[in-house]
């Protein structure tokens, strides 16, 4: 396509003064040399002209009611979201909080705290270990089934 094609497109948009300044200063360095291209603008500005005084179209109130319940769902949403972000984060900390605290808690409780600064593990330094760990695991497993359904409702809703 052209340097004068381009321009020939831009011309509508130069009469309703709908271009960027960029585009405004090359239509009117083409529009200097290219005699077609002035004429053709100057048959724009009058259309242009007309189509101002029309009067703008408003929205029916319905579609504009319609609009802000479904503005505000989706921001009620997302602050439900948000919302739940927070309280996952803050269970999420409280948890490992608890679960680095037990540890010598329950060493104290078992009478060996001085089995902590000991590089091997007793067998119920493990067992304590893999429950932890099941109870994690168990703990997220249910989070995203939870999450799954409550995605699933939203849908139905």
């Amino acid at each position: 396509m052209s340097e004068h094609d381009k321009i020939r497109e831009l011309l509508a948009l130069a009469a309703a003064g709908a271009l960027t300044s960029a585009e405004e200063k090359q239509v009117t360095e083409h529009v200097r040399s290219c005699i077609a291209c002035s004429n053709e603008l100057g048959a724009w500005r009058p259309i242009a002209s007309e189509l101002r005084r029309l009067p703008t179209p408003q929205p029916s109130s319905w579609l504009v009611q319609a609009t802000l319940a479904r503005a505000e769902a989706k921001l009620a949403e997302q602050a439900e979201h948000d919302w739940n972000r927070r309280v996952m984060i803050v269970v999420l900390a409280f948890a490992w909080l608890l679960t680095i605290v037990t540890w010598p808690v329950f060493h104290v409780v078992s009478g060996r705290f001085g089995s902590l600064l000991e590089p091997l593990f007793s067998h119920t330094c493990i067992s304590f270990a893999a429950f932890t760990a099941l109870g994690w695991l168990l703990g997220g497993v249910a989070a995203v089934m939870l999450a799954v359904c409550q995605r699933g409702e939203r849908r139905l809703a």
